[in-house]
Formats: C-alpha cells, structure tokens, sequence
C-alpha cells in the first residue's frame, strides 16, 4: 500500500514538472510569435507608411489641379447661365406684374363702362315710358283736334260763351297743333340720341374686352416662358451642384496628394507671440465653442480668425452666422460679388475644402516662385491641441483664396 502510495506521489511530482515545462515551452512560443507579430507589424507599418509616402506624385497633384480648373470653368458657366436665366426670370416676372396691372386698370374702366351702359338702358327703358306717354297725349290731342275741326269756325263761336272764350279755344287748338309737332320730334331725338349711345358704350365694352383677352393672352405666354426659364434655371443649378460634388471630390483627392507630397516646412508652429492679434486668443482652446464673435462663428475656430483678420485688414467681415463652415465660405463670397481664385495673395483668406467643415487660413505670404504659402491660423492640430495659434507653410494648391480686400 505504500508503495503505491509512493508511486502516485512519484507520478503526481512528474505530471506537475511535465506541466510546469509545457507551460514554459508554450510561453516561449507565445513570446516567439508576439515578437515576430510585432516585427511584422513594423515592418509592415514601415512598408505602408513607405507606400503612402509614395502613392503620389507632383504630375498626380497636377493633373487633379487641373481637372479642378476645367471643373471650376465648367461651374462658372454654369452659374453664368443660371444667372442669366434668373435674370431673364426676374424681367419676365416685372412684365407679367405690369401685364396684371393694365388688367386691373383695363377692368376698372370696363367696370365704369359696364356702369355707363346698364344706365343707357335704364335711360332708354324711362325714355321709352315717356315716349309711351307722349303717344297717349299725341292721340288725345289728335282726338282733340278733328273733334274741333268737325265744328266751323261759326258754329264753334256760336258755341261759345262769349268772344275771349272763342279766342282761347282756338288758340289752344293752335298749341295743340305745335305741340304735336314738338312731342314728335323730341321723340325722334331721344331715340337717335339713345340708340347712338348704346351702340357707342356697347362698341367701347368690346373694345375694353377684347384688350382683356389680349392682356390674359400676352400673360399666359409670359407665365409659360417664365415657367420654362425658371426651369432651366433649375436645371443649371442642379448640373452646377453636380460638378461642385465632383470638384468637392476632386479637392479630397488634392488634399491626400497634399498631405503626402508635404514640405518639411509645413510643420505648424507657434510663430507670432501676440497670436496674430486675435481678441479672443485668452480665451483658447479652453473655451472653444462656448461663445460666438461678431461674425456669428464660435471663437478658437479657424473661421473665427480669418474672420477678425478680414475686419481687421479691411473694415469689413460680411455676418455669415449659420453659414460658417470653412468650406462654404467660396459659396458665400461668390454669391457676394466676392473674388475667389485659385491664385494665391497676401492678405486673404484661403480656404482648404477637404473634410466635412474644411479649414480657413490666413495667407501672411506667398513664396517667390509661388508654389507655397505661408499661413497663420486657429484651431489646427498642434502637439495633440486644437484650438490654438500656428503659423506654417503650405503648398499653394492646398487651398483656393478670397479676396476680400478686392
């Protein structure tokens, strides 16, 4: 029994030992294997970082720099066209105003027409009872008449109550013959005279009519040229926002070019002590995003200070506040009357459109051969910090420029 005893103890000693250096053995293959992982990632990380470093060229950046200027000529025909048309839009909506103004004046005075005309009739229906009435007098007086011509002038005096009683009976026989004759050619007056103003009033409505027609004719083609216009109109816009997505997409591309093909000199640093007189500079980067300047754009912010050195150089800095983007700036000064270009200059504003917000600059100088330019800034990534001041160069094409000083 002790022997046995003896034996497990032996066996349990040995599988604990053959554990112990499989478990070393396995440690060592792990540590072999992390090591070479960590070799391959290295070298590996080496090789990529090698690739990226040479995935481009200068003929690469030129190429996409040129394709971005075709683009860019192709946009501003675009918007030249749309502007034109919107032009265009705008005159053929003056005219149809001024068409719907003569309506309103042409109806006004077919209104007073319509007025005058309704009241001829009214005359004519009055005067049409009173002619009535005069032709009842006429055969009264007519009755009159040949009952007294039936009696001799004898008979008639004989009648009579005494002479002045003949006299005025045969005077008012005498009136009653001028009578007639006046109640017959007053008659024949009034109807000319209404006839001819009925037909004059009802000639002047088809006239005033017939101009309306001409009038809802004339603005009818005015709507449907205005609806074709402002549809072409649309149809540059939205061929406009096109190329503006592929040179969006473009610019992407010259962005990576840029990054890869950067100068040694590109690399930020602190430069001007004053922070190129920013007001907000004590404020950075603690309270980036806290508060907004004068210009509706949040302090620290790239935009922020290209916007303080625009005023600070120029007097002027447009409020652009809820259209701050860096990228959206070139949209913004275009529609301004604001020179953007792709020529670099002191003294303005240069706009890289990479990225969802892009990133503004300010250009302190441009090199002699003009192929780099030499930057302050906020808000680029400095030693693991954003929301500070840098001054750096950079390569000319790495942005387009706004000349807000002219």
């Amino acid at each position: 029994m002790r022997n046995y005893q003896n034996l497990e103890a032996k066996l349990k000693k040995r599988s604990s030992s053959n554990r112990l250096r499989i478990r070393t053995r396995n440690q060592k293959r792990l540590a072999l294997w992390a090591g070479v992982f960590a070799l391959s990632v290295i070298v590996f990380g080496s090789v990529m970082s090698f690739s990226q470093a040479f995935a481009y060229t200068s003929e690469d950046l030129n190429n996409v720099n040129a394709k971005i200027s075709e683009l860019q000529a192709t946009i501003n025909d675009y918007e030249n066209q749309a502007n034109a048309l919107h032009e265009q839009a705008d005159s053929l909506q003056n005219q149809i105003a001024i068409l719907q103004n003569e309506q309103k004046q042409l109806k006004t005075q077919i209104d007073l027409k319509q007025a005058e005309h309704d009241k001829i009739v009214i005359d004519i229906e009055s005067t049409q009872k009173r002619i009535d009435d005069n032709n009842e007098a006429i055969g009264y007086a007519i009755a009159q008449y040949y009952y007294s011509e039936e009696s001799s002038t004898i008979e008639r005096l004989a009648s009579s109550a005494n002479f002045s009683a003949f006299l005025d009976q045969e005077v008012n026989l005498s009136n009653i013959s001028d009578t007639l004759m006046e109640i017959v050619k007053e008659n024949e007056r009034l109807k000319a005279d209404l006839v001819d103003k009925k037909t004059k009033a009802e000639q002047i409505l088809a006239d005033l009519n017939s101009q309306k027609e001409e009038l809802v004719r004339k603005e009818q083609e005015q709507a449907a040229l205005l609806a074709q216009t402002q549809s072409d109109e649309a149809k540059y816009k939205d061929m406009k926002a096109k190329s503006e997505n592929e040179k969006a997409e473009l610019r992407r591309q010259q962005q990576e070019i840029i990054a890869a093909l950067a100068p040694a000199g590109s690399t930020p640093v602190a430069g001007d002590a004053s922070k190129g007189g920013y007001p907000y500079s004590g404020e950075c980067p603690a309270h980036q995003d806290w508060y907004s300047d004068p210009w509706g754009m949040y302090i620290c912010e790239c935009v922020s200070y290209a916007a303080w050195k625009v005023q600070q150089n120029y007097g002027n800095m447009p409020y652009w506040g809820g259209r701050g983007n860096a990228n959206q700036w070139p949209a913004n000064a275009r529609s301004m009357g604001i020179t953007v270009s792709d020529t670099p200059k002191a003294g303005t504003v240069g706009i890289m459109m990479s990225g969802y917000y892009g990133h503004a600059v300010w250009v302190e100088a441009v090199s002699n051969d003009g192929s780099q330019v030499y930057i302050s800034q906020y808000n680029y990534l400095v030693n693991g910090v954003w929301g500070e001041y840098s001054e750096m160069w950079m390569p000319t094409s790495a942005f387009v420029y706004i000349y807000f000083g002219g």
